[in-house]
C-alpha cells in the first residue's frame, strides 16, 4: 500500500496520536542470532515493539543504513515514530567506531558498543565480566560455562534468565568492569586501541531507557 504524501504537521501529529500503540524501538546491528533473539525477549519484558535489521557490515556502514531506517519511519504517517534507535556493534575486528560516532551524534541515534563482543552483556547477568577477559573467545567460553548461553556454537540465549531479576543484576556488574578508566578509551574511541577499554558495554543505557519509558 502506498504511503501517504504531503499530510501537513498537525495532521502527521493527530494521526499518529489517534494511532498510538506500543512504543516502538529499532536495532540496527551486526549480529544474526544472539543480539536479535535477546532483543526479542526484551520486547516480552518491557512490552514494547523492537524492529531487528541486521547486516554484516562495520559500525559506520550500520550506522548510514540506522539513518536510512530512521528517514523511512519519519515519512510513514501509519504508525508511530521510533522512540530510540540503537545500532549494537562488538569490537571484532573493525576500527571505524568513531566514524560510526559521529554519524549517529549528528542524526540523534545512539551507538552501543559492546567491547570485545556482546556476550560481555549476556554474561553480566549471570556474574560481572573479569577485567582480564578482553578476547571474544574468553568471553564467549565464559558466558556459555554460565549457562547464559548454549545451542549451536553457543549462540542462543537461555531465555529464562533474561528476566527483570538479571537485568538488573547485569547492569550491577557491568558497572564493575565499565570503569571510569574504561570509559575514557570508549569515548575517544581511537582506531586499534580497542582492547584498552575491554571489557566495556553500552547496553545499560538502553535498559535503562527501556525501564524509563515504560514508567512514564
Amino acid at each position: 500500500m502506498a504511503k501517504k504524501r504531503g499530510v501537513p504537521a498537525h495532521g502527521r501529529k493527530s494521526a499518529r496520536f489517534h494511532r498510538a500503540r506500543k512504543k516502538r524501538y529499532l536495532v540496527v546491528a551486526g549480529g544474526a542470532v544472539t543480539e536479535r533473539q535477546y532483543f526479542k525477549q526484551l520486547e516480552s519484558i518491557y512490552d514494547v515493539v523492537i524492529e531487528y535489521q541486521q547486516k554484516n557490515e562495520s559500525p559506520e556502514h550500520l550506522a548510514d543504513f540506522a539513518c536510512t531506517l530512521k528517514k523511512e519511519d519519519e515519512r510513514d504517517i501509519s504508525t508511530d515514530c521510533y522512540e530510540n534507535i540503537w545500532v549494537v556493534v562488538d569490537v571484532d575486528d573493525f576500527h571505524d567506531h568513531s566514524k560510526a560516532a559521529k554519524i549517529c551524534k549528528d542524526n540523534g541515534i545512539e551507538l552501543i558498543i559492546s567491547n570485545p563482543c556482546f556476550e560481555v552483556w549476556v554474561l553480566d547477568h549471570m556474574k560481572a565480566c573479569p577485567p582480564s577477559y578482553t578476547l571474544t573467545p574468553d568471553v564467549e567460553s565464559a558466558a556459555a560455562r554460565a549457562g547464559i548461553v548454549g545451542g549451536n556454537r553457543n549462540k542462543y540465549v537461555n531465555d529464562e534468565l533474561i528476566d527483570s531479576e538479571h537485568l538488573d543484576a547485569a547492569i550491577c556488574n557491568a558497572a564493575r568492569h565499565n570503569t571510569v578508566e574504561n570509559s575514557q578509551g570508549r569515548n575517544r574511541l581511537t582506531p586499534h586501541h580497542e582492547q584498552e577499554y575491554a571489557p566495556w558495554t553500552d547496553m545499560p543505557k538502553v535498559i535503562e531507557t527501556l525501564k524509563s519509558n515504560k514508567q512514564s
